[in-house]
């Protein structure tokens, strides 16, 4: 059975039995435009296919005449183009999905290229949520590390040098100096260095208020001269702060550094420069 395309006219051959007693939709393999085959016979495609078997017949006849070679019986359509555009068909009311140049997916590895791909995702998703999961302990425990720090480092002395190689101070009193200001005046002539500060409780249990040391430093760290400062209050709870003010009359002229520290601890360093 010859079939022709009602858009690209391209003209295919097929077994009449793929049509069926009750006919079937087709596409074409070059344009892909679909239409629908009947099973009853087309009285065009028959009168075309007639007039062929005709002319052929008489060329046939032609050559015997003249006492030429009986030319191979040829068809309007090359059995190439039979072989590479063949309509496959595969049930009623289907189309056919072969395009011309490539194969239809089937729809089994459609199914199964979506779910590798929900699959992949989900991979991911894992991945990403254990990563979430990963750095999330790791900075609750980076946290709790630093909150407790004095704890740990009291508990655990080894740890005291990790803490130093990130540079976080340890007071191994569980007091901490922050906020230490100075700044030079004068009375009467004589010269001062007035200092502030402040005093906070980093431990997670209150902790007693030692004296305060001050000590001036030169250049090569040697202590030039010291004094104490009593605090006002002897007790600070887990997180209070408490402010102290001191000031030392005519400081040595070569002094560079201001240490403050408590009895046990080491000093706590600030940079000052004498007033000219």
């Amino acid at each position: 059975m010859k079939l022709t395309c009602p858009e690209c006219t391209t003209q295919f051959l097929i077994d009449p039995n793929a049509i069926g007693s009750n006919g079937r939709t087709v596409r074409c393999s070059q344009c892909s435009s679909s239409w629908f085959v009947s099973s009853d016979p087309d009285v065009m495609d028959l009168r075309d296919n007639v007039k062929e078997v005709k002319n052929q017949r008489d060329m046939s006849d032609g050559q015997k005449l003249f006492g030429g070679e009986t030319p191979a019986p040829k068809t309007a359509i090359d059995t190439s183009i039979y072989e590479s555009s063949v309509l496959e068909n595969h049930g009623m009311g289907e189309v056919d999905t072969v395009v011309a140049g490539a194969a239809a997916i089937a729809p089994h590895a459609a199914l199964r290229d979506r779910a590798e791909k929900k699959k992949v995702r989900r991979r991911l998703l894992s991945v990403g949520m254990i990563w979430i999961v990963t750095l999330g302990i790791l900075s609750t425990a980076a946290l709790g590390a630093y909150l407790l720090r004095v704890k740990i480092v009291e508990k655990f002395p080894v740890t005291l040098e990790m803490y130093k190689a990130f540079n976080i101070n340890i007071p191994l009193a569980g007091l901490e100096f922050y906020d230490i200001e100075w700044r030079y005046g004068r009375d009467n002539g004589i010269q001062i260095l007035f200092v502030d500060g402040k005093i906070k409780n980093v431990d997670v249990k209150p902790r007693d208020v030692t004296m305060i040391k001050l000590s001036f430093k030169n250049p090569q760290g040697n202590v030039l001269a010291s004094w104490v400062v009593e605090p006002n209050r002897s007790i600070l709870k887990s997180g209070e702060t408490l402010s102290f003010s001191t000031q030392y009359a005519n400081p040595p002229q070569d002094a560079t550094k201001l240490a403050a520290s408590f009895a046990s601890e080491d000093d706590v360093v600030i940079e000052i420069q004498s007033e000219k």
